[in-house]
């Protein structure tokens, strides 16, 4: 079961919503704000449609992004960027905007013969036309106000999502093939 909705892209090649990284934008091109592949099982590559389009942002920015995301929310109103780092490094705390992006990624390996993994947003437009998707690609959801972090809390964060910044910083080009995640 992968932990983030799936969607189909016009050409049948598979998409993902994953937070903090194009989720908004991406379900409003769709029209949809959750879509999902009802029977992964089907999924068949002689029919060309087990690919899956896979965008990856910087975990660091990812992260001050959802921590401004989550701090909407009154109950997460008062929590300092430090707290919210020591909850996540303790495993106190689970909201998918902070999740890592190996964990859907690892479970996607079950289900996609193909994954293509893309920047964001440096490869988001280029993820959409590979999807075959031709029209209009709107920005949502983009924050007036950027989080800046310490180097210290830089340096939590990096190691905290240490396999997402290897796997982000391993994508050369759009649409590169993925294969296994080393650790």
């Amino acid at each position: 079961m992968l932990p983030i909705q799936l969607f189909n892209y016009p050409n049948g090649k598979c998409g993902i919503y994953i937070f903090k990284s194009g989720y908004q934008s991406t379900s409003s091109i769709f029209n949809v704000k959750y879509s999902s592949i009802p029977n992964l099982r089907s999924v068949d590559s002689d029919e060309g449609k087990s690919v899956l389009l896979f965008p990856v942002r910087n975990p660091i920015e990812r992260f001050a992004s959802a921590v401004n995301t989550v701090r909407k929310n009154k109950k997460y109103s008062k929590h300092s960027v430090n707290e919210l780092i020591e909850m996540l490094e303790q495993n106190t705390f689970r909201n998918l905007h902070f999740m890592d992006i190996a964990t859907p990624l690892r479970n996607a390996c079950f289900h996609f013969d193909d994954i293509h993994l893309y920047k964001f947003p440096e490869h988001y437009e280029q993820m959409l036309r590979d999807g075959e998707y031709n029209d209009e690609i709107f920005h949502k959801n983009k924050s007036k106000k950027k989080l800046i972090l310490t180097d210290s809390q830089k340096e939590r964060v990096a190691k905290y999502y240490s396999t997402d910044i290897k796997l982000f910083e391993s994508i050369k080009e759009p649409g590169q093939k993925f294969h296994f995640l080393k650790i």
